[in-house]
């Protein structure tokens, strides 16, 4: 399983007060070995960031993602 971090788009800082946009977050996973594949009822890919105190879902399309650094691990695109 790829370790991902995810950072907000500037564009969709607003969206979300609880987060700081020049912070990396770790994804967490929405179930076991899912990171971004759940999606609501409107069709929206989901994620699920870990902000150190709780958890934040955010859609997928609102943030950019890297390998969390010191993971070997190869991220799928």
């Amino acid at each position: 399983m790829a370790r991902l971090q995810a950072q907000l788009k500037p564009e969709h800082k607003s969206q979300y007060p609880g987060l700081r946009g020049e912070t990396w977050y770790d994804v967490a996973p929405l179930f076991p070995g899912v990171t971004t594949r759940s999606v609501n009822l409107a069709g929206d890919r989901l994620t699920r960031l870990f902000t150190g105190r709780d958890h934040v879902t955010v859609k997928a399309e609102h943030l950019d993602f890297r390998p969390k650094p010191g993971s070997d691990d190869e991220v799928e695109a």
